[in-house]
């Protein structure tokens, strides 16, 4: 038997296709899969019940002051005529502090502005979610790939073992080629098994993501390879000042305002009255009692509350301004990146491997004529392996780089290719 490696070529080029479809049951995709992630994130639950106590408690802060009743009892238990409950005086009062100012109001709007921030902290980290949730799926397909191709390789590997030990056994090999085949097969098989660990890894990570500890799903089913050019920097940027990371900082400055409202309302001082009966023991008669309170000192106090805020302002501005700079530092190197990814797929693919795949095959032909060793061969194959590692490795970098561009300007996976 002639051992024609190069025949094989075509086999080792076909499992470089990242686009072929693994399907089988229970197959997941990425919009399966970020689906969950947003629907099963124990982040999101907590997240979600903090909007709800949030809500909550801008209802309570909203009602007016609760009316107190109060009860006196005076001039009892004493001594000489004061003793026993004689001379006592019982008064049953009610009182109520009367806001002024429109402190309830501005006491709601309070609430309400915290509620907005909350809400739209829940739907940062769904963002967030579902940008991870992107990148743990595109990296359960690239393992999926790499699995895929060590598999064939160690095919390829074995087959090339036995036509070697045919070509030994006829003479026409020497036998140094022997050890070298299988020194192969045995790469290979580690290789299977460092994959399939991998493998396992990335599919548990994803699926922890709804909390699943042992996946339920048995493969991810989707494209790896890019699939058209990427959108224009200047019209990514343009959308960074959109979305729940810029709305962030406005709603933290409705917030301020409404806490500058409140602090201007409290200024004016609330009346506190109250309205009771006295029973008098000793005359056997009952009389009503009447009082007013009104605090004292307010202003400095408002003032105060007034400096806070315009600090906060003052603060809030700046921070807005480092993260617009922070996301578009974010966003121009992760377009940088991901235009580099592509570039370096598209040359792996275009012009690397078709050279790899000369060279095996005139290695091969070489082997074939006795002009080239064994060892050639290997190092030719190794090299159109490694080749195909590299170019699902470009592809998945490509991926997830565009997965961090979307979280960034809060895009959906369909807007951006």
């Amino acid at each position: 038997m002639v051992f024609r490696p190069f025949f094989y070529v075509p086999i080792l080029v076909g499992i470089l296709a990242l686009s072929t479809p693994l399907r089988a049951a229970q197959a997941l995709t990425l919009e399966e899969a970020v689906d969950r992630a947003t629907r099963g994130h124990p982040m999101l639950a907590a997240e979600a019940s903090i909007v709800d106590a949030t809500r909550h408690q801008a209802q309570l802060d909203g009602l007016a002051p609760a009316m107190n009743v109060q009860a006196d009892l005076e001039q009892f238990a004493g001594t000489g005529a004061l003793s026993g409950l004689t001379s006592a005086e019982t008064t049953l009062s009610l009182n109520r502090t009367f806001e002024l100012g429109g402190k309830r109001a501005a006491r709601s709007s309070v609430g309400q502005a915290r509620v907005s921030a909350r809400e739209n902290d829940l739907q940062r980290r769904r963002l967030d979610i579902t940008a991870l949730a992107r990148l743990r799926f595109l990296e359960v397909l690239a393992r999926q790939e790499h699995e895929a191709l060590s598999r064939r390789e160690l095919a390829l590997a074995e087959e090339a073992l036995t036509a070697v030990t045919e070509r030994v056994e006829r003479g026409a090999s020497p036998a140094s080629d022997l050890p070298l085949a299988e020194l192969a097969v045995s790469r290979a098989n580690l290789e299977v098994e460092d994959a399939e660990h991998e493998l396992q890894t990335a599919k548990v990570a994803l699926s922890v993501l709804w909390g699943e500890r042992e996946p339920s799903f048995s493969k991810a089913e989707g494209e790896l390879a890019p699939a058209a050019e990427p959108t224009s920097l200047e019209s990514l940027a343009a959308r960074l000042t959109a979305g729940p990371d810029q709305r962030h900082f406005e709603l933290q400055a409705e917030m301020l305002e409404a806490e500058a409202r409140l602090a201007a309302a409290n200024r004016r001082p609330d009346v506190t009255g109250s309205l009771g009966v006295r029973r008098l023991e000793a005359l056997d008669d009952e009389a009503l009692v009447l009082s007013v309170s009104l605090p004292v000192g307010l202003g400095e106090r408002s003032r105060l509350a007034g400096s806070r805020i315009r600090a906060q302002r003052s603060a809030l501005e700046s921070e807005r301004s480092a993260a617009e700079l922070e996301r578009y530092e974010q966003l121009h190197a992760a377009y940088q990146e991901m235009l580099h990814a592509l570039h370096e797929f598209e040359s792996i693919e275009n012009h690397m491997i078709p050279a790899a795949e000369r060279a095996l095959a005139l290695a091969q032909q070489g082997y074939d004529d006795a002009r080239y060793s064994y060892l050639q061969v290997l190092d030719g194959r190794r090299l159109l392996n490694q080749l195909a590692g590299q170019r699902i490795d470009a592809a998945l970098r490509h991926r997830q780089l565009l997965a961090q561009v979307q979280r960034l300007t809060a895009d959906s996976p369909e807007s951006l290719p």
